[in-house]
């Protein structure tokens, strides 16, 4: 909140201004009944406005001003009227204040939790599904923003109305404001209990909710598939599960928080009902008016209100705190591909790229690489081959440090990449993988991401290389075409070229192909092979592919076999070599016969 001090302390002035006005409404009660209802007296007389602390001595009104019952009528009306107005536009400005406060908050902690979330690593989020991260930036904060903002305007408004309106008892009858307090511990315990049990079930409430927003984002993403097996009644009845799972976890907070009102009508009601007994023998025996009791009594009734919705505002704290529980989790993570406090900045590749003796493991004591050395020299074009989990894309995800190897190390120019800043390393790397990730914009800013200073001819030179120019041209609105979520509105073999041109715009000197052309067709992979020629031109190439086909022409072929290099050399040299890459090339091209 700091930054919003000064808005903040606006709103605490002005929320003291509204319990002063609650407690100058509930000082009016006197005069009203002892003066003005008393029309029969001709004369207005002791109209008790004070009492010093220590002599006791009263001070009326008409030793400060003599003044008739038509005039006490008068600024009766006139301070019931100021009051309510002056009262009134300071709930609106301490509310607005304090909601300008509290969103603005909210807003801050989103985005640190976006920004804090998105500079994880790749392991991050293979082990956080996307619908709970989802969740947390939306629903999670859903529930800190009601309470640091709606919620807080009623926790501050109450708190000052209940100081006022506490002041005004104990200015009518101190020892009578004492016994009526005597009743609050009797609130708080409880209070205090079905907060805790708020807090637990809001947790578990958000836990819910994440399950929820995780079948969504598999449902919809994975639409195509659950038409085509027939399964929409299967994926109904998995998510009505989970809302009636998510409905039984709510009615827990709901029936815990439906007893704070009770509790509070009902302790009020024994309150009121002994002060009425109270009040008839002080009257009875004139040591009190009626002013001086309906007084209070109007005092402490309206005190009861903003105690009992102090304990609402409790309910939802609790709520709130339960349901941040996992936003402050996540802020806590500490990334696993933070740059050293003195990594330097990588300077433009220029030798070769190698690997020392590295090890890789996802878990503990599953190795998927095992002692890999390679060396890349500059323009090399290397490729990886082998069965599918032999390691090949963990091998390049090491390379741009989506990952870390847990032995070893690996070099740029001599450089061990947990030296160097890892903007700087990917800055000099290019990946076009197997599945085209585009987004739902326009095909010139899927061209240009993350460079968004590109002249509109760059762009459309690195469409040409791409071989995208054409089709791109033929669209409704040309570059500014939108392509639809993960360029659902393109082929194929137009998204992997868009893919391509990206890369090449980007003209990074290290590139990396993950299986780019493994889901095409043979015309898109003709045109997608030859695009791949133009981004692959002068530059250090590491190709992984199932299909031989698309490594033949590589400098170097290398055989990845359960986390090992097994076999190297060319595509000639391997096919008489006899071992694991011919076998991969008889089951592609010899006839099963």
């Amino acid at each position: 909140m700091r930054p919003y001090m000064g808005r903040f302390f606006v709103a605490i002035f002005m929320m003291i201004v509204v319990g002063a006005g609650e407690a100058l409404t509930a000082l009016l009660i006197r005069p009203v009944f002892d003066v003005v209802l008393a029309s029969q007296t001709p004369a207005v007389k002791h109209i008790l406005l004070f009492k010093w602390p220590i002599s006791g001595r009263p001070l009326y009104l008409e030793q400060l001003l003599p003044i008739s019952i038509h005039s006490v009528w008068m600024m009766v009306a006139i301070v019931v009227v100021g009051t309510t107005i002056i009262k009134g536009m300071a709930e609106y400005l301490g509310t607005y204040f304090i909601n300008f406060v509290g969103q603005s908050v909210v807003k801050d902690l989103r985005n640190q939790l976006y920004t804090k979330i998105v500079d994880q690593s790749m392991a991050f989020f293979s082990r956080n599904p996307t619908g709970k991260l989802m969740s947390s930036v939306t629903s999670d904060i859903e529930k800190v923003q009601s309470a640091v903002s709606q919620v807080a305007a009623d926790f501050l408004r109450e708190t000052f109305t209940l100081i006022g309106l506490l002041a005004v008892l104990f200015y009518y009858d101190w020892r009578l404001a004492l016994i009526s307090l005597l009743l609050v511990p009797l609130v708080v315990f409880p209070s205090r209990t079905i907060g805790r049990y708020i807090r637990i079930s809001s947790r578990y409430s958000q836990d819910k909710m994440a399950e929820l927003n995780h079948i969504l984002q598999e449902t919809f993403s994975g639409i195509r598939i659950v038409k085509a097996f027939g399964m929409e009644l299967f994926e109904v009845a998995k998510f009505r599960a989970a809302t009636r799972r998510l409905l039984k976890v709510n009615l827990r907070w709901v029936r815990a928080n439906a007893l704070s009102s009770p509790l509070m009508e009902s302790l009020g009601a024994i309150t009121i009902a002994g002060l009425l007994l109270y009040a008839h023998n002080e009257i009875v025996h004139h040591a009190k008016t009626a002013g001086d009791f309906v007084g209070f009594l109007y005092a402490l009734i309206k005190m009861y209100e903003p105690v009992k919705r102090l304990t609402g505002v409790n309910n939802a704290f609790q709520q709130a705190i339960g349901a941040s529980e996992k936003v402050f989790d996540y802020l806590d993570v500490h990334s696993e591909m933070t740059d050293k406090p003195h990594a330097i900045a990588l300077p433009h590749f220029d030798r070769e790229l190698a690997f020392d003796n590295v090890d890789f493991a996802y878990e503990p004591g599953q190795p998927v690489l095992q002692r890999v050395n390679l060396r890349i020299r500059r323009g090399d074009v290397v490729a990886l081959v082998g069965s599918s989990g032999a390691g090949k894309t963990t091998l390049a995800n090491l390379i741009p440090r989506f990952f870390d190897p847990t032995g070893g190390r690996i070099l740029v120019d001599g450089h061990n990449l947990r030296d160097v800043t890892v903007a700087s390393l990917r800055a000099q790397i290019g990946i076009v993988t197997q599945e085209t990730i585009l987004f739902n914009d326009t095909v010139f800013n899927n061209i240009a991401y993350g460079r968004v200073s590109e002249t509109r001819s760059a762009v459309e030179d690195a469409a040409r290389a791409a071989l995208a120019h054409d089709f791109i041209s033929a669209m409704p609105e040309g570059y500014e075409t939108l392509i639809g979520e993960r360029g659902q509105r393109l082929s194929g073999g137009q998204r992997q070229r868009i893919a391509i041109a990206r890369a090449i715009l980007k003209n990074p000197p290290i590139l990396i192909l993950d299986e780019a052309t493994s889901e095409l067709d043979t015309e898109s992979e003709l045109l997608v092979q030859r695009a791949l020629q133009n981004l692959m031109e002068g530059r250090t190439v590491l190709v992984i592919a199932h299909r031989l086909s698309t490594v033949r022409r590589a400098d170097r072929i290398l055989v990845v076999d359960e986390g090992r290099i097994s076999e190297e050399g060319t595509h000639e040299d391997l096919i008489a070599h006899g071992g694991i890459y011919q076998r991969l090339h008889d089951l592609q091209f010899v006839d099963a016969d």
